[in-house]
């Protein structure tokens, strides 16, 4: 077994060919391609076997094909080394205020609950550790708990963080359990390789699961209570009150796709003909009980007209943290999920109807590419389907971003999707040799039509009344933020423009404002009085990318906004938490002034070893509209790491610094 498990940069992506979505092709026009259908007893099953006879099909005509669903995780192939009361506080920042997100560190301002992802035991196995500390009346921290999280020693851990339910006295860790099931496979050409003694194992050799241990939480501190765990891979976790959303992928491993080559119809037509619900529909077990179906077949839908061969069950799953028992229900769907956004009364699943390739560990869609939205309401334990509709293009590259290419407002959905044939994956593809073109946007506004179960568009942007593309020629689209009835777009190149859309109107949006700024943001943040913050890098005038950048810019006038500070810290290779995470700033209202921290490392020069690391530290009044820079707070260590780990929070007056597994508090 190894040491040390770590997602993203422990990664290297074999090149394989994934075919995204599921379902099989079904005649029939009379429904929207998108739409999904409840399933009645017996349909699920025979959907099911409709596509393994496709996909035996495909095989057959084309050995070696893959067929399967590699989902929008972070961590598709994997890399083993062989080495009180509560008070003001503020958690790391989330996309829509109210649903909370799973992350590292957690707070329900009297105590501080962290995930420690670096802590190796006597033996250098690595092992999940809950701290837990609690406030002192000077705001000083005290230790009071370290939990080790049991973990299965056969399976490698992949954390994902916690969610807590402050008002139920309950937290949850979730985290993944990676699986060998088949041997490691050689590096493939032209991927980068990871050290000697190293071994990589392709997606299809692994079997995920996902973990979900809940901890009682009272006066004497946290007791672990009940932990279960599910069949796939982990796509999104939401926190809405009491109640915990969960969005699973699960692709089945079925004897019927192992037969040989070989095998007549008759043989495989028998295999089929045992096929059961259960057989592929995910399992979910009890700690030290029987593996029980997560879902029945009534409790899926299916999607006839999805063209992909991929064989991925999609689940939603709730959780009600103020029951004694835990009470849950899931429904799920065929096909696979690349993203998940939740508004605080809806989910919105986005799901491809066709293959694309991954290729030393990036995403290439092929052109006249569709994305798939379906639309649950959920309230409480109840979710229930509403509609389904469709955009052109896809959501982008980077799994953290996808979620913020949607937003809603007033029940309408807003989408920004790439339409393009090529485009970059990264920034520093528009500047390597032989780059490819950059792709265009689109923002489609879609409508719940409830008669036929649709998303409708309500309008498109560019559109034949404004054609203008959302970009100057020779930039894409980096950054998005939806916010009430704007959105914010940031593009990369050169000199690259803040776009402020108008979206007052569904039936016409509309470019109200563009601000041209060096640089680039990768994340925006909303701020009061018209104000926007921005975390990106600093570029010069042919693109090259520079230090770490943040920028207050005053959005009070969309058509004229205006750039009010900006700085620039380090060189070429500097980093933040947010180039890990989306939730790796926290920011903090406190009166009119808006405290913001992020964790960072500064480089003097390009590339650099050493550098500084520590929480840089911001201020922003919003009244007087000034920006002003902090000290930086030193991490409890002293010994440089990467910031994948490093979050902060704030309590009251007080700043929480997590870095290496290590907490350190200090007076703001």
């Amino acid at each position: 077994m190894p040491t040390a498990w770590r997602p993203m940069g422990s990664v290297v992506l074999a090149t394989l060919l994934a075919a995204c979505g599921g379902g099989s092709p079904a005649p029939g026009a009379s429904t929207p391609a998108s739409a999904l259908t409840a399933s009645r007893q017996g349909e699920l099953v025979e959907h099911v076997r409709s596509l393994l006879r496709a996909r035996a099909t495909q095989r057959a005509s084309t050995p070696g094909a893959a067929l399967d669903d590699l989902a929008a995780a972070p961590a598709p192939a994997l890399v083993v080394t062989s080495t009180g009361q509560p008070v003001a506080h503020s958690n790391t920042t989330v996309q829509e205020a109210g649903v909370d997100e799973e992350d590292l560190l957690k707070t329900n301002g009297t105590e501080v609950f962290a995930l420690d992802t670096q802590y190796r035991d006597g033996s250098g196995v690595s092992q999940l550790r809950l701290l837990v500390h609690r406030r002192r009346s000077d705001g000083g921290l005290d230790p009071v708990q370290t939990l080790p999280l049991p973990a299965d020693a056969s399976a490698y851990p992949a954390p994902r963080g916690l969610l807590l339910a402050a008002s139920a006295a309950r937290l949850v860790v979730l985290s993944e359990s990676i699986t060998p099931i088949a041997g490691p496979i050689p590096c493939p050409p032209g991927d980068v390789c990871p050290a000697l003694g190293a071994s990589i194992f392709a997606p299809t050799s692994l079997q995920s699961t996902v973990q979900a241990q809940f901890a009682d939480l009272g006066a004497a501190g946290a007791t672990l209570g009940t932990k279960f765990s599910i069949e796939g891979r982990l796509i999104a976790s939401r926190m809405i009150g009491n109640v915990l959303y969960l969005v699973t992928t699960h692709t089945p491993r079925l004897p019927v796709e192992q037969l040989p080559a070989d095998t007549t119809t008759t043989e495989r037509e028998a295999q089929l003909a045992r096929l059961t619900a259960t057989d592929f529909l995910p399992m979910l077990r009890d700690v030290g009980g029987a593996a029980q179906p997560l879902v029945l077949e009534t409790d899926c839908y299916l999607q006839p007209r999805n063209a992909s061969l991929a064989l991925t069950i999609t689940t939603i799953t709730a959780v009600d943290l103020g029951t004694s028992s835990l009470a849950r229900a899931s429904r799920c769907f065929v096909g696979g999920t690349e993203a998940a956004y939740v508004s605080p009364s809806h989910l919105y699943l986005a799901t491809t109807r066709s293959a694309y390739q991954v290729s030393s560990g990036r995403l290439i869609y092929p052109p006249r590419f569709t994305t798939d939205i379906h639309k649950f309401a959920f309230n409480a334990l109840a979710i229930d389907y509403r509609a389904s509709g469709e955009v052109n293009g896809h959501l982008g590259w980077d799994a953290q971003r996808k979620p913020y290419r949607m937003g809603e407002h007033a029940s309408d959905l807003r989408v920004l999707s790439y339409t393009g044939e090529t485009g970059w994956a990264t920034p520093d593809d528009a500047s390597r040799a032989g780059a490819p073109p950059p792709s265009p946007a689109t923002l489609t506004l879609l409508r719940e039509r409830a008669a036929d179960g649709t998303l409708q568009p309500v309008a498109t942007l560019p559109n034949a009344q404004r054609p203008a593309a959302l970009g100057k020629p020779g930039e894409q689209i980096y950054a998005v933020r939806f916010v009430g009835e704007r959105a914010y777009l940031v593009t990369f190149r050169q000199i690259d423009p803040l776009y402020v859309l108008d979206l007052a109107d569904a039936s016409d949006p509309r470019v109200a404002g563009v601000l041209d700024v060096p640089g680039f943001s990768d994340f925006l943040f909303p701020l009061p009085e018209g104000l926007l913050f921005g975390v990106g890098k600093d570029a010069d005038a042919q693109g090259r990318i520079g230090g770490v950048k943040v920028a207050l810019f005053d959005v009070r006038d969309a058509a004229q906004p205006k750039a009010i500070a900006a700085q620039v810290f380090g060189a070429r290779g500097s980093q933040t938490a947010l180039d890990y995470s989306s939730h790796g700033l926290n920011l903090f209202m406190r009166g009119a002034t808006a405290r913001i921290a992020l964790p960072m490392r500064i480089l003097p020069a390009d590339f650099s070893a050493g550098g500084q690391q520590g929480l840089y530290r911001f201020e922003v009044d919003t009244a007087a509209r000034t920006f002003a820079t902090l000290p930086v707070v030193a991490p409890a260590s002293s010994t440089g790491s990467d910031l994948w780990g490093d979050r902060s929070l704030q309590i009251e007056s007080q700043v929480v610094y997590l870095s290496q597994g290590r907490l350190v508090s200090a007076p703001w």
